[in-house]
């Protein structure tokens, strides 16, 4: 009889896996993944920004813009908002590292707030550091047919310190601060109760701003 004779097939080799996306745990990734991204930035512009090492002993002139500054309808508001500018520029004025600090001119502060277009106003103006804050404020509001209407106002301020020669923003500081106020007798309508409770929020959080940013100086002095 016939014997039958078959050859056996050997199993087929398993397929290679897919690319990893973020690519093997060796790989120390230095680049972006998405091409788009250097339309913006290069690689090797963003690899020479994040090891950049600054110092800031030669920074001692320091140049201050609050952006989205508010219009005061008083007499008695633009007084208060002016004191809380002499107090917040006194603050920042407690560093010994800085030898000069001064408001940006208004005549300087270009319609783009980019950082581009501020770095620009701040070299114009001879400054080594910009202080860019802004302040936005919240009130809420407590009005009551029987007794005194009563608001509480919450302010925060945030602010970032940018390195005029590199761009770099060096450092970002925050404050928040909340008042409460009722509606007094000199008080023209609950309307100025609420802006004065508005400004005096505004200038306590931008004297924590100022203390922060001090601090953070005088430790890259030691």
């Amino acid at each position: 009889s016939a014997i039958g004779c078959h050859k056996k097939m050997a199993a087929p080799a398993p397929s290679p896996p897919p690319p990893s996306l973020i690519g093997n745990e060796s790989e120390n990734l230095q680049e972006s993944l998405f091409k788009g991204d250097q339309a913006v930035l290069s690689n090797q512009d963003i690899d020479r920004i994040l090891s950049a090492h600054l110092t800031l002993e030669n920074r001692h002139r320091l140049a201050v813009l609050g952006v989205a500054a508010r219009w005061r309808w008083s007499e008695e508001l633009s007084d208060l908002e002016a004191q809380n500018t002499e107090r917040f520029m006194q603050a920042l004025k407690a560093a010994p590292q800085l030898t000069q600090v001064r408001y940006v001119p208004s005549l300087l502060v270009p319609e783009r707030r980019t950082v581009p277009y501020l770095r620009e106003a701040a070299a114009r103006f001879q400054a080594d550091l910009l202080l860019v804050y802004t302040a936005q404020v919240q009130t809420f509001q407590k009005n009551r047919l029987v007794g005194t209407d009563e608001v509480r106002a919450r302010c925060v301020v945030e602010s970032v310190l940018l390195d005029v020669r590199t761009g770099i923003v060096i450092y970002a500081a925050s404050g928040t601060e909340g008042v409460y106020a009722k509606r007094t007798p000199g008080d023209i309508n609950f309307g100025e109760t609420i802006a004065k409770a508005e400004t005096d929020s505004t200038g306590k959080a931008l004297l924590k701003v100022a203390a922060d940013v001090v601090a953070f100086l005088r430790n890259e002095a030691k």
